[in-house]
């Protein structure tokens, strides 16, 4: 049998963003934590990930949770004790719209945003351009724009920040493969790939798209897939050509100019399922559209192409909270693209979950059980 030093109450698998989050929590209120990766801390798609965080959201469950996450960054040495700052800067995300429909779907957006204290705002395409140097304002509409959203310059200090502190609670990480599940009278027993196992109350599962495949022998059938992104990175530029994150909604790109000089830009667009990922048409497509879009692109080049994987839901909402009738199992996954953007508040919920077992904790569209009856409720509409 695998041990730590100290036996664990919780067993948390998956050592992302929202797994250490939730393992900072849970520290935090005296929990005994082990965190279980079979490669290590932050090195899945968190490792990835570019550092977004906005508030700017269609579902308002969801971004109240990216409130409180905005708020937790710009305080985050101070709430965490973590020596490095992730330094969100607030550079702005514009959301274009091209088609009518989506332009007033954006406009729908703004106005609940408003009413839950979100200052969203409408822009014309010449005041979007003002933002936008060279942006095709014969090509859009309009869209929406929120100042207090921004970036992280050092997206990978958050998870070092929530490893760090829950491990100075006295939390462990575990560098191990969990094969599978096992339900026993007073809580869970992990197998492993190595062959030893561990004994514990309750468990998290964290491990994104992989959770799926995790529950599935337990008769838990996760609505959720891996759909891939690809990010595309210029070399670095020293004239700033885009402050804000720009997203073409009816193009499905995105773009960003990070604070090392890279430009960021990725087609949104999924490849079809069972397609493989051709990188050069990849690029072609995506630096066409960018040409199209924001004629300064033109001098860009994009030499390097990561690709990582979302772990989609049909209405693209988290699963979070309890897994019907298996007591001590709580879901931290689905996150559609948004683990960093949300980890402080989805780490703070599953804690409360963990702790209490209230699944009250838990908004309701976030909640696993909310798909048994087969119907798929409202989609978020801004997941880019």
């Amino acid at each position: 049998m695998t041990t730590v030093n100290n036996a664990p109450e919780v067993a948390i698998i998956g050592a992302g963003v929202t797994g250490m989050a939730t393992a900072w929590h849970l520290s935090q209120r005296g929990v005994r934590v082990v965190v279980i990766d079979r490669v290590g801390v932050g090195s899945g798609m968190t490792a990835i990930q570019p550092g977004g965080v906005r508030t700017q959201w269609a579902d308002n469950d969801t971004f109240e949770l990216a409130k409180e996450s905005q708020s937790f960054y710009e305080n985050f040495v101070e709430r965490t004790g973590a020596q490095k700052d992730p330094e969100l800067v607030h550079c702005g995300y514009a959301f274009v719209a091209s088609k009518p429909e989506t332009l007033e779907a954006l406009r729908a957006t703004v106005k609940e945003q408003n009413a839950q204290g979100v200052e969203s705002r409408m822009l014309t395409p010449d005041e979007l351009a003002e933002m936008v140097p060279g942006l095709a304002v014969d090509h859009i509409l309009g869209g929406s724009f929120n100042g207090s959203d921004g970036y992280l310059n050092s997206p990978g200090a958050p998870v070092a920040g929530f490893a760090a502190g829950a491990m100075r609670e006295g939390a462990e990480v575990l560098l191990e493969a969990v094969k599978s599940l096992e339900r026993v009278a007073d809580g869970w027993v992990l197998h492993f790939g190595s062959g030893e196992t561990m004994n514990v109350k309750k468990v998290v599962v964290a491990a994104g798209a992989e959770s799926a495949k995790l529950l599935a022998p337990l008769g838990v059938e996760l609505p959720l897939v891996a759909e891939p992104r690809h990010l595309f990175y210029s070399d670095p530029i020293s004239e700033r050509l885009i402050e804000p994150l720009v997203i073409f909604q009816d193009e499905h790109f995105a773009v960003k100019h990070l604070a090392d000089g890279s430009v960021l830009a990725s087609d949104l667009v999924p490849l079809p399922e069972g397609a493989v990922a051709d990188e050069s048409a990849i690029r072609r497509d995506l630096v066409a559209k960018g040409n199209r879009l924001i004629e300064t692109l033109a001098y860009v080049r994009f030499p390097v192409m990561v690709t990582g994987y979302y772990d989609v839901t049909p209405d693209q909402q988290l699963l979070l909270g309890p897994v019907g009738d298996l007591p001590g199992l709580v879901l931290a996954c689905g996150l559609n693209g948004r683990g960093m953007m949300l980890a402080p508040a989805v780490g703070r919920v599953v804690a409360d979950v963990v702790v209490s077992g209230n699944i009250e904790a838990v908004p309701t569209s976030m909640r696993p059980d909310r798909f048994a009856d087969g119907v798929i409720r409202k989609r978020e509409q801004m997941v880019i």
